[in-house]
């Protein structure tokens, strides 16, 4: 194997390099000298453990040696189609993206995982324009022991989860349904959903208190969706996890119903001047 010195992702507890392996590149994941082995054993499992076609595929792995090798996309994730117009994607194209997460994270909580790090940064996209759900370093299988509540990346976090803390496992399903929300909020408008998530911030406590329709009137001023997207971001977005939407009810939301895959690839296109 042959390590090149192309950086194509950082983190805190990792650096991801393109590896050569018998004249296949790869992408391989480099833990630092300090991160638990307990905890890349645990990321390797999850990993053999799921298989579908949006999830990134492991393709081998060293525990003593601190690295996972897998399956090398393009250097392009969702974050960075919206940052680099900071241009929302029109609207079918955040229906075929939302779908298609949906329907990853529904995979997952059908076997019993929690991702619990949804972001934008952590969806690849490859060639032929498929996402790629991957970095499951915060994943956990959804049982009945207690895990740390804070795992994630802030902006995305769910109420419930920004604390110190413990939390039940079988609870993550809902944490999970939140930043996928987040994810799709920023799709739509190319902006979070909050400048930050305490109190100081005034979108944060509209939505901590309710106010949906004075949020909607700032935030929403050209009335640009309608009311089934609004629909879907309330219920995803609801600061009660026990009153959020689960994920088949998102996957099963009339803003999602339909097949968008052509007026999305067109629009992608577009944007990453793909011919």
């Amino acid at each position: 194997m042959k390590i090149s010195n192309q950086i194509i992702g950082t983190g805190s507890t990792s650096t991801v390099y393109v590896a050569e392996i018998e004249n296949q590149n790869y992408a391989i994941k480099i833990y630092k000298n300090n991160y638990s082995l307990k905890l890349i054993n645990k990321e390797i499992a999850l990993l053999k453990q799921v298989n579908h076609p949006n999830i990134i595929k492991i393709i081998d792995s060293n525990v003593e040696r601190k690295y996972i090798i897998t399956e090398l996309l393009n250097d392009m994730d969702l974050f960075d189609i919206i940052a680099q117009d900071q241009k929302p994607l029109n609207i079918n194209s955040i229906k075929h993206f939302s779908q298609k997460l949906a329907s990853v994270v529904q995979y997952l909580h059908s076997n019993s995982v929690a991702h619990r790090d949804i972001k934008l940064e952590n969806i690849l996209i490859d060639e032929d324009l498929n996402l790629k759900l991957c970095d499951f370093g915060f994943a956990e299988i959804m049982d009945t022991n207690f895990v740390q509540k804070c795992q994630g990346t802030l902006e995305y976090l769910a109420p419930e989860i920004q604390k110190i803390g413990l939390i039940s496992a079988n609870e993550l399903a809902n944490t999970d349904v939140f930043s996928l929300g987040v994810c799709i909020f920023i799709l739509a408008f190319a902006h979070p959903p909050y400048k930050v998530n305490t109190k100081s911030c005034p979108y944060w406590n509209l939505l901590y208190s309710g106010q949906w329709q004075t949020y909607w009137q700032i935030i929403d001023r050209r009335n640009k969706y309608d009311q089934s997207f609004y629909s879907l971001m309330q219920g995803m977005l609801e600061f009660n996890p026990q009153n959020r939407l689960k994920i088949e009810e998102v996957l099963h939301h009339p803003f999602l119903i339909g097949d968008w895959k052509e007026e999305f690839e067109t629009d992608i296109r577009v944007r990453l001047k793909i011919k």
